[in-house]
């Protein structure tokens, strides 16, 4: 574990290149140290939608110091191999990201390159709690059930899919 200082998430401030208020919804955390945040600028765009977030080192934000906190972070499981438990997918850990509730999420790069057009295999984010590797700790049931109440996970992925096969069951 190392302790790393940056700036509390959900904090309001400004982006001083583009001057738009906002808010800091993540920060990831990559193998070099670095941390990045995701500003969500305020607004909505035509179709009223979010506009789009942005992602800014912390050089580009008005903040004052007691806008930051410290915080431990399991540095040691970056550069290692780690597995989604559920879905079986594994890679180096590369990067961490923090969600604006609390959810601590790795991002997972698989080796190789895809037959189909050659390109890499894409990188995939998951709730740390669901992974495992020589690096990962354990929780117990206990402790994990206690954490997900505390800090739940967002889910991710398509749902439209699963909710047009509910409304709509197909015959078999």
């Amino acid at each position: 574990m190392a302790k790393i200082k940056v700036i509390k998430l959900g904090t309001r401030c400004k982006d001083k290149a583009t001057e738009l208020m906002g808010t800091l919804t993540h920060w990831m955390y990559n193998m070099d140290g670095h941390v990045d945040y995701l500003f969500q600028p305020k607004g909505l765009d035509t179709e009223g939608q979010p506009v789009d977030k942005l992602f800014l080192e912390a050089d580009r934000l008005r903040v004052t110091e007691k806008d930051f906190e410290e915080i431990e972070v399991p540095v040691e499981i970056l550069g290692t191999q780690v597995t989604d438990k559920a879905s079986g997918f594994t890679g180096m850990a590369v990067a961490f990201i923090r969600h604006i509730n609390g959810c601590f999420h790795v991002f997972i790069q698989p080796k190789g390159l895809l037959s189909k057009n050659n390109s890499p295999v894409k990188r995939c984010e998951f709730d740390l709690r669901g992974c495992e590797g020589k690096k990962i700790k354990e929780l117990s049931e206990a402790a994990k059930k206690k954490s997900q109440e505390k800090n739940p996970s967002p889910a991710r992925g398509n749902f439209n899919k699963v909710i047009a096969l509910e409304k709509f069951p197909q015959k078999i």
